[in-house]
């Protein structure tokens, strides 16, 4: 987890086995298990995907992701048994920071198996106002988690702007800073610049807005100098 930028794909358990081998061709760093998008969420079988993913050495970050944010609608209690059984083979347990019911639970278990925690905030209309980002920041940073991502809808320049003019302010943390949709697509690489430590990508078809395609990320970083 030291050597950033690093590089995520998010997948649910469709076509999981045929995606895996690409991503790690493709020199993807991490894989982003959308847990609340698997057809069966039996512990068993989220085990066995988890298992898979970890015998190609990706790390993984687990997330059960909320309905408000994005998700399904699973019951807290459920994460939870989710995120205590997935741990063992995960990196980071990712939960969102409006999910206050459970938020410091899922800190609290990556903590006590030595693993990071990360607390997410989406906003899928639009970009907040900077003192709006802090308070979020600063909220999510009152929980002592390892890493704060916020991802925020950008409908102008100027949203792209105040996403990374914030970052820089907090370079102190680690945070992920992304701008959704197509006028956000810069902060995916330009974020690393500002502060940010990951970005999120898609083999096939994406997760959100904005994403860029794998090995167009992949050929930018290196462009930048991010990527050798």
């Amino acid at each position: 987890m030291g050597n950033y930028p690093l590089v995520v794909l998010p997948v649910s358990d469709e076509n999981l086995e045929k995606i895996i081998p690409i991503a790690v061709d493709k020199k993807i760093d991490m894989v982003e298990l959308r847990i609340d998008q698997f057809s069966n969420l039996e512990i068993d079988y989220i085990l066995e995907k988890a298992r898979f993913v970890k015998k190609y050495d990706l790390g993984i970050i687990a997330t059960v992701r909320s309905e408000r944010e994005g998700g399904t609608a699973i019951p807290d209690e459920e994460r939870i048994k989710i995120f205590e059984a997935v741990v063992e083979y995960s990196d980071i347990l990712d939960i969102e920071l409006t999910s206050t019911s459970i938020n410091q639970k899922v800190i609290e278990i990556a903590k006590d198996e030595g693993k990071l925690s990360l607390v997410s905030y989406h906003d899928f209309e639009k970009t907040p106002l900077e003192e709006e980002i802090q308070e979020i920041i600063d909220k999510a940073a009152s929980l002592s988690p390892d890493i704060i991502k916020y991802a925020f809808k950008v409908n102008s320049y100027e949203d792209v702007s105040r996403i990374l003019c914030v970052t820089a302010k907090n370079k102190d943390k680690k945070l992920v800073a992304i701008g959704m949709g197509e006028e956000g697509k810069i902060t995916r690489v330009a974020g690393f610049f500002f502060g940010s430590i990951l970005t999120y990508t898609y083999i096939g078809q994406s997760f959100a807005p904005g994403q860029i395609e794998a090995s167009k990320l992949i050929e930018e970083l290196k462009f930048y100098g991010l990527r050798s």
